[in-house]
């Protein structure tokens, strides 16, 4: 018997860390599955573990496009006839693209349904100037969010953006689990001196700064970007890998993404504030960083990159001398690239890991394996 499904709308193996890290902890206690969507037909053998299993909707579907509305539907009855099959007591159902089947699983058998909101979908992906369309998906959001039984979000600010939440709520931010680093890449970058690396993992796309980092250090011969993720603007990418100091690893599984990062010497987390979910989200780019003692170069999340930790710089999205002067600081100065370093892996220590995300997980499923066993028992 099943007592938790989860539901992404990807891969689960190349995507979604936030997925595996909610499955590891859960499964400690419970028996869980994963659902997922594995969109780009990559090669998926070894996925999951005898506790913790992933099963994949195995259908090629275009990624960042408004195409993808075609595909959805038949996602959702593949994962709605899953979770008929194993009949969890609780549906985890990530973002407003997974939330549908869920809900629906939810009203015919009497289960509990847990909204994990990592974007506003609107906000996300749909320009405001479609206002319509805009304002039905963020309406139909607040609609799901009310009948759920339980809403987590990775941040204060995304969570006060809904305007009527159920009676459980919580922020698990998208913190990184200690046990993805290797010390042995981070002495291998200790020893390396000769190029300074900055590195982007992540979706390539326009707004997430990529042009700007890559006008900042067009002359800056010591200075590389390497990025690595799934290619949604073949354009930029094109524009981008034809200059010499941008390296493409392509896209790679979440282990060899912490391997990355580990050997690089500045995480560069840029996003475009013209896009509203950017204001109220928070990377998970951030916590990777602290946990592999990376000063980082953003935009966002100045409270607790500048206010609280201390741990990079702060700069314009849109300033490109801006992003450059920052880079520079950071490359002739060792000390302070040490010191952001160091304070950015002491707050992961105390504050920014899953150990802390995984206690509120626990106690959140608790409460409602235990209201519905009770439920059931008194049917």
């Amino acid at each position: 018997m099943i007592d938790v499904i989860i539901v992404r709308s990807n891969s689960i193996v190349y995507d979604s860390p936030r997925v595996r890290k909610i499955g590891r902890s859960l499964v400690k206690m419970h028996s869980v599955l994963a659902l997922g969507w594995n969109r780009d037909k990559r090669q998926t053998e070894n996925i999951g573990s005898n506790n913790f299993r992933i099963e994949l909707f195995d259908l090629k579907a275009p990624r960042g496009k408004a195409s993808i509305a075609a595909y959805l539907p038949l996602f959702w009855i593949w994962v709605l006839v899953n979770l008929c099959r194993y009949k969890p007591n609780v549906v985890h159902a990530c973002d407003l693209d997974t939330v549908l089947p869920c809900l629906l699983y939810k009203t015919i058998f009497g289960k509990k349904l847990v909204f994990d909101v990592c974007d506003r979908y609107a906000m996300a992906y749909i320009s405001p100037r479609l206002r319509t369309i805009y304002s039905i998906v963020n309406l139909l959001e607040e609609k799901c969010v009310t009948k759920a039984d339980v809403l987590i979000t990775v941040s204060e600010k995304l969570l006060m953006s809904f305007r009527a939440k159920p009676q459980t709520v919580a922020v698990v931010m998208n913190c990184s689990d200690d046990k993805e680093i290797s010390i042995e890449l981070q002495d291998e970058k200790d020893n390396r001196q000769e190029i300074f690396r900055l590195v982007y993992v992540g979706h390539i796309v326009k707004n997430r700064g990529l042009e700007e980092i890559a006008m900042a250090i067009k002359d800056l011969d010591d200075v590389k970007l390497v990025m690595a993720g799934h290619i949604l603007d073949k354009e930029l990418f094109d524009s981008l890998v034809k200059m010499v100091r941008v390296q493409y690893k392509g896209v790679l599984k979440y282990q060899d993404s912490i391997n990355l990062i580990c050997k690089s010497d500045v995480m560069m987390v840029l996003y475009d504030p013209k896009i509203p979910n950017n204001i109220f989200s928070c990377s998970n780019k951030i916590f990777e960083a602290m946990m592999c003692g990376l000063p980082i170069i953003t935009n966002v999340s100045s409270d607790i990159i500048k206010d609280e930790v201390n741990c990079g710089v702060l700069v314009d999205y849109y300033d490109v001398n801006q992003i450059k002067s920052a880079i520079i600081k950071l490359r002739n100065n060792r000390e302070l690239q040490k010191n952001f370093a160091d304070n950015g892996r002491q707050a992961y220590l105390q504050k920014y890991n899953w150990k802390s995300m995984e206690s509120k997980l626990s106690e959140i499923y608790e409460g409602l394996l235990s209201d519905q066993l009770k439920a059931e028992s008194s049917v």
